[in-house]
C-alpha cells in the first residue's frame, strides 16, 4: 500500500543570486523530477541563462537531454551506475553556486512561510505559497540590485 502525504509544496527555478524565476505549486508527494521539465520550459521563455544546475535527485537521461540551449550541470547520481564519471573541474566549480538555490528554499521555509497554513484547497494554498515566493523575490531584488 502506497503512503499518501497530504499537503503542498513549492518548486522553484532560481537565478545565481537566488531570485525566483519560475515557481510552481504541487502536491507534497510530487517529486522534483516531475516538475523539472515544465519549470525549465517556463524559465527558457522568461530568462536567458547559460547553465542549468540541478542536484543528484534530478539526474535522469530525459531531463539531461531536454535541457537545450545551455549547459546542463547535473550532479551525477551513482545509485544505478557505480562507474559514472564525476563532474569535470570547470563544471564542479560552477556547481558550487547550487547552494544559492538551497539558501533560497531555506529562506522561504524558515522566514517567509508559516509553520501551519490553516487554509484548505489548492487555490488558497497556492495563493499563500506564491505570496511567500513574491516576498522572496522582493527581498532578493532589494538585496542584490538596490542595496
Amino acid at each position: 500500500m502506497k503512503a499518501i502525504r497530504k499537503g503542498y509544496k513549492p518548486h522553484l527555478d532560481v537565478s545565481d543570486v537566488g531570485f525566483p524565476l519560475t515557481s510552481r505549486v504541487t502536491a507534497a508527494n510530487v517529486h522534483g523530477g516531475q516538475t523539472a521539465i515544465p519549470l525549465e520550459k517556463l524559465t527558457e521563455e522568461r530568462a536567458l541563462f547559460f547553465c542549468s544546475l540541478t542536484d543528484a535527485g534530478l539526474d535522469a537521461t530525459i531531463i539531461d537531454s531536454f535541457i537545450r540551449g545551455c549547459i546542463p550541470i547535473i550532479d551525477p547520481n551513482r545509485r544505478n551506475d557505480k562507474h559514472r564519471p564525476p563532474l569535470d573541474p570547470a563544471k564542479k566549480e560552477r556547481y558550487k553556486i547550487r547552494t544559492t538555490a538551497e539558501r533560497s528554499y531555506s529562506h522561504l521555509k524558515g522566514h517567509l512561510l508559516l509553520k501551519n497554513i490553516l487554509v484548505k484547497g489548492y487555490a488558497k494554498i497556492t495563493l499563500v505559497l506564491m505570496s511567500a515566493v513574491i516576498c522572496l523575490a522582493v527581498l532578493k531584488y532589494l538585496q542584490y540590485f538596490i542595496l
